[in-house]
């Protein structure tokens, strides 16, 4: 047989890169940001994330992981002007 290398478990992390505080899944924001009117929401696998979450990606073998996230815009209270808006996160894994 073929022997395979295998991670115990990956823990994964994503946070609002400028709010570390931020618990939702709208991200903050760039200072050069000048849309309004939209949030960006950081959706995994389909669903709305929670900023500072931990969640179990399971056993993996050694290599290229698939890790499906998505972006959309959400309607916020503010009043509608284009422009651009941007915003970032961090993704931190812990395995062993």
């Amino acid at each position: 047989g073929v022997q395979m290398d295998v991670l115990e478990r990956i823990q994964l992390q994503i946070v609002d890169a400028l709010d570390s505080g931020n618990v939702g899944s709208r991200l903050t924001p760039t200072s050069d940001s000048d849309a309004r009117g939209v949030d960006l929401e950081l959706l995994r696998g389909g669903n709305a994330v929670r900023f500072g979450e931990t969640w179990d990606h399971g056993p993996s073998r050694v290599g290229m992981q698939n890790i499906p996230f998505s972006a959309r815009y959400v309607r916020n209270a503010e009043a509608l002007e284009p422009g651009e808006i941007k915003g970032q996160a961090t993704l931190s894994l812990d395995y062993n």
